[in-house]
């Protein structure tokens, strides 16, 4: 339970323009995996919309892994 706590905690602090690195769950299928880019939208629910280098991407709180801020 703590890790899902720590897990929403810091998607409540990431902001939209933020650069990050999310690692998703396998089951997603998602590639390539982990993915970097930008927020480019987010929710109170902890879903957010990623600007990659492959487009938009649209991201499940639920199906997050870890998420990490990058620098820049």
């Amino acid at each position: 339970m703590a890790i899902f706590q720590s897990l929403a905690n810091a998607l409540k602090v990431l902001a939209v323009g933020d650069r990050v690195k999310v690692t998703l769950r396998p089951e997603t299928g998602a590639f390539p995996n982990p993915m970097d880019g930008r927020i480019a939208e987010k929710d109170e629910a902890g879903n957010l919309s990623l600007k990659s280098e492959r487009g938009v991407v649209g991201i499940r709180a639920e199906d997050i892994i870890s998420i990490t801020k990058m620098p820049g």
